[in-house]
């Protein structure tokens, strides 16, 4: 039994597989030419129908029907599955003189009506140039043009059509009622009488990629849910979006610029993510509830950035970034949460401070009308500069006993400051002033003894950040002095990298009569200063830093010693070595070898030897000769320079004797004489 369902199966199958074969060999393209001159054409493109409409009549499904440039002065009734195709969008026209309702009517499914130009002459188009009943229809590249009292495109109760990269002009719009899963985009629709896009009772589409303006309303939604309105430029309109009732509608990622309103939301559950909204009345009116409002950039509104109506009422608005708007960045007359729980929005007008550096303000924004942003960021109130200009001057003798303390003071944001003046060494308070106007001086006088090196230093306020200066120095008139004054050792040269720390040692610092009591560190890149023998410290740009430390010891007496740090970058070219040889000797005119190959450079190479002999020469070379004409001792000087200009001398000596006379001819003969004498006599004997 089973074997037997299973071979009918399988001959039904086959049926099937052939009878859908046989359709599709049927389906075929079918030519329309308005110029052709004999009605008898057959659909070829040799032999053309003359009017679209009998091409749709004589049409079977699947079929396609390709229209040959011309203006086609007809109304279409498109009731099977069929493409319609212009081969020229420009000069291939569907219009209709006469008064009509519907330029193009589709109720079949599958319908696809591309590259076509579609207007309305004369006002004799009373609905729509294109109504669509069906499902699954595609409208893409055509160019449309209507008059005030007719929509472009009407969708009427249709589901999952595509609407895309049509360019539409004039007309109501594109209208879309009772429609769902409808994908719109990519549409250049402008100066429309109602809206560039309507839409109403219709869930589940999709605007994507639209360019929409110039018209009372880019898009404009009714008792719409689950909408996905993303990418779109929406400019110049009265309304760049208005949605009324409906819920879940998503707009995300669209550009709205120079709109009255920007976005009027009033339905529920909305997200409005990641906008680019500018220049517009409103940014966004907001009458819903429970929608979120975030990531978006809203700034140059004439008016408020967000303004929440008395009706709104449970929103959340968090990273949204508010600049430039006009009245207020926003105003809530409503009942909406003004941050996520954890993060606010950036306000451009925030006037407070984050002191815990943690990029979120420390008090709470205050939304007009009541809303509250208690995570807000923005550009946080500066603390005060740090104080500049002692007096006496950092390092000072000889001051006085009564001397007068006083620094300038400044502040980025706040006219009237504070200013605490402190000993360095036990922080203990000298003085304070109070109402020191931003940009003046702040100063004290007091008594110390002779010969006290005063360590001082001073805290200005401005009521919410304060700024610390470095430590200063001084020392009061000397009396006569018993104390050994310390020697100071910063250690170096020092070298490292940006951000990375460097650890600096003073230890080597001593005092030969006591011990020393206070280091000082100036890291030469404007930071604070610190007072320890072995400090670290990060430097955070490339360069040359000149490090300055000064010690003090037990008895107030104090020394500075600098060396430096090199941050990143090719490390400070190494001086050659010269290295002369000798000492040399020799004799009067006698040639002698001076040999310097042995110089070295330890991080590049030697580029010229130069050679003084001590009598007035001068020579070049590695290895050179010389000879000198008198006796004597001289000093020789060997100058190396490497390929970056550094040079090293090195210095020896050359002891020159006279040449020794070699004896006469006389003398040879005599000696020789003498010699054959005592030979002769050795043998006689």
């Amino acid at each position: 039994m089973v074997r037997r369902v299973l071979i009918i199966s399988l001959v039904m199958l086959a049926l099937a597989t052939l009878v859908f074969i046989a359709v599709k060999s049927e389906a075929r393209d079918i030519y329309v030419d308005n110029s052709y001159p004999y009605p008898t054409g057959d659909g070829s493109a040799d032999y053309p129908y003359q009017t679209i409409q009998h091409a749709i009549d004589v049409a079977e499904d699947g079929d396609t029907i390709y229209v040959f440039p011309g203006t086609y002065n007809e109304t279409l009734v498109i009731n099977k599955k069929l493409t319609l195709q212009g081969l020229e969008k420009d000069n291939t026209t569907i219009c209709k003189n006469d008064r009509h309702r519907y330029t193009i009517e589709i109720s079949a499914d599958y319908v696809t009506l591309e590259d076509f130009t579609i207007y309305d002459t004369g006002g004799g188009c009373r609905v729509a140039l294109i109504y669509v009943t069906s499902d699954i229809v595609t409208i893409q590249g055509n160019t449309i043009n209507g008059s005030a009292n007719v929509w472009a495109i009407y969708l009427d109760s249709s589901n999952g059509d595509t609407i895309g990269s049509n360019t539409i002009n004039g007309s109501k719009g594109i209208f879309a009622g009772y429609s769902s899963n409808i994908a719109l985009t990519n549409n250049e629709i402008s100066n429309c009488y109602e809206a560039a896009l309507y839409l109403q009772n219709s869930d589940n589409d999709i605007v994507y990629g639209n360019n929409l303006t110039n018209s009372p309303f880019g898009i404009y939604a009714k008792s719409c849910s689950n909408i996905n309105i993303t990418n779109n430029t929406i400019e110049s309109n009265t309304d760049g979006i208005d949605m009324h009732q409906g819920s879940e509608n998503f707009i995300y990622k669209n550009t709205i610029n120079n709109n009255a309103n920007g976005i009027d939301i009033n339905s529920q559950g909305a997200e409005i993510k990641n906008n680019t909204i500018a220049y517009n009345g409103i940014g966004i009116q907001l009458g819903g509830s429970t929608c979120k409002i975030y990531g978006n950039t809203i700034t140059h509104s004439t008016s408020y950035g967000i303004y929440a109506s008395v009706g709104s009422s449970d929103n959340t608005i968090y990273e949204n970034h508010f600049s430039k708007n006009n009245i207020n960045n926003a105003i809530d007359n409503g009942n909406n949460q003004w941050d996520s729980g954890a993060i606010g929005n950036y306000w451009d007008d925030y006037n407070d401070v984050d002191r815990n550096l943690d990029g979120i303000g420390d008090f709470p924004y205050h939304v007009p009308g009541g809303g509250i942003d208690r995570y807000p960021t923005g550009k946080f109130l500066q603390p005060p500069d740090k104080p500049t200009d002692p007096s006496p001057e950092d390092g000072a003798s000889n001051v006085g006993l009564s001397p007068t303390l006083s620094v300038k003071v400044s502040d980025p944001d706040s006219d009237s400051l504070t200013v605490y003046f402190y000993k360095a060494t036990d922080d203990t308070l000298i003085a304070e002033r109070h109402g020191v106007p931003s940009g003046g001086t702040a100063s004290c006088t007091f008594n110390l003894p002779f010969n006290t090196v005063m360590a001082w230093y001073v805290v200005v306020n401005d009521s919410k950040l304060e700024a610390k200066s470095d430590p200063w120095v001084f020392t009061t008139l000397p009396i006569p002095p018993t104390n050994s004054k310390p020697t100071a050792d910063p250690g170096g040269p020092y070298t490292g990298k940006a951000n990375v720390a460097i650890h600096f040692d003073g230890t080597n610092s001593n005092d030969p009569d006591g011990t020393i009591t206070f280091y000082r560190w100036n890291f030469g890149d404007g930071s604070g200063e610190i007072l320890d023998p072995t400090p670290t410290h990060i430097y955070t740009q490339n360069g040359t830093y000149t490090v300055t430390l000064t010690v003090i010891d037990n008895d107030g007496t104090s020394d500075t010693e600098v060396t430096t740090a090199t941050i990143g970058g090719e490390q400070p070219n190494q001086a050659p070595k010269a290295m002369v040889g000798g000492p040399y000797s020799g004799k009067v005119n006698e040639a002698i070898t001076f040999d310097g190959s042995a110089s070295y450079d330890s991080d590049g190479n030697i580029e010229s030897y130069v050679w003084n002999f001590g009598d007035g020469e001068t020579a070049s070379g590695a290895t050179v000769m010389h000879s000198y004409s008198k006796a004597d001792t001289y000093t020789v000087t060997l100058t190396v320079t490497d390929d970056d200009g550094l040079t090293d001398s090195s210095t020896t000596f050359v002891t020159i004797t006279e040449e020794k006379k070699t004896p006469g001819f006389e003398a040879i003969i005599f000696i020789l004489a003498i010699t054959a004498l005592v030979a002769i006599s050795r043998r006689r004997m």
